[in-house]
């Protein structure tokens, strides 16, 4: 029996059927894989997508009952998907949003504003060399 398998795992024959077959599953394999994180990313970048479109929902009126829904949703929503900084990031903006104080600061909220999308942003991998001091960006109305 041994040499039965010897003589096999020793042929030409066996290694030109072996070679393709295993470089074919680990083709399939990275493949799949990248296939996988591509739509992963696609998916992210969307949900991102919708909350910065509520947050300039909210620029617009921050009294709009819709406009505070389609935000709860959209940050409810990317609790799911993104990682702990930007849901961090966007819990401090969402607490500064909604308190009451009179002496809100648009410095203070600018500065969360662009931490938010600085993660954002890095966690879609658009850039890892992004700048807090040197950032620029506010909501438009």
């Amino acid at each position: 029996m041994k040499e039965i398998i010897k003589s096999i795992v020793t042929s030409p024959g066996y290694w030109a059927i072996i070679i393709p077959a295993l470089v074919a599953v680990i083709t399939f394999y990275f493949t799949k894989r990248h296939e996988m994180n591509s739509e992963w990313q696609q998916q992210k970048l969307n949900h991102y997508k919708v909350l910065l479109s509520s947050l300039s929902d909210l620029a617009v009126d921050n009294s709009n009952k819709e406009a505070k829904t389609k935000f709860a949703l959209a940050s409810n929503t990317i609790a799911l998907v993104a990682p702990q900084s930007v849901i961090l990031s966007l819990m401090a903006f969402h607490d500064y949003l909604k308190s009451p104080r009179q002496d809100k600061s648009p410095n203070e909220h600018d500065v969360l504003l662009k931490t938010l999308l600085l993660e954002i942003r890095k966690d879609i991998g658009l850039s890892k060399k992004d700048n807090i001091k040197t950032f620029d960006f506010h909501l438009i109305k």
